[in-house]
């Protein structure tokens, strides 16, 4: 009806089709390229986000355990060396000394003090208490410490008087 028109107006009939193919390739190849591009460009805006996003909850922990590291002492005779093997095995840039004590003390933790530039300072999270080892109540067994603890610490352990 429309071409009709246009023909009685003197429109040449080569320029009706001429547009009427211009307009199926048109719709055809780029309005299908322009879904296309916009699809990837979704599809990259998606991906940029979701990565960072994929990130942040890789990081996040899936429960409590799974945030700390625990250190517990079962040999006290040998708790320096257990403490150094554990700060060690997760890269804990912890140091130690040993202090004579009576022999109610030896293995138990003394004294933990964290130091360093603040905004690297973790703080040892709990201390793991438990039995002396007279067997009385009281005494630091161990430390519970973050997972990524990026800090530097002084750890001082009881040891046998020579």
């Amino acid at each position: 009806m429309l071409a009709a028109a246009l023909l009685d107006d003197g429109v040449a009939w080569w320029s009706l089709v001429a547009s009427y193919l211009g307009g199926a390739v048109r719709e055809r190849v780029v309005r299908r390229l322009s879904r296309r591009v916009s699809t990837t460009v979704v599809a990259l805006v998606v991906g940029v986000a979701a990565v960072p996003l994929a990130l942040l909850t890789s990081l996040t922990p899936a429960s409590a355990s799974s945030t700390n590291v625990v250190i517990v002492i079962s040999n006290p005779a040998d708790a320096a060396g257990q403490l150094k093997a554990a700060f060690s095995s997760h890269h804990f840039r912890l140091t130690l000394s040993e202090r004579a004590v009576p022999a109610r003390l030896i293995g138990s933790i003394l004294s933990v003090s964290t130091y360093g530039r603040w905004w690297a300072r973790d703080r040892v999270v709990s201390e793991v208490r438990g039995a002396c080892a007279d067997g009385a109540r009281g005494c630091t067994r161990g430390l519970v410490l973050p997972r990524h603890f990026s800090g530097v610490a002084h750890v001082t352990i009881g040891h046998a008087a020579t």
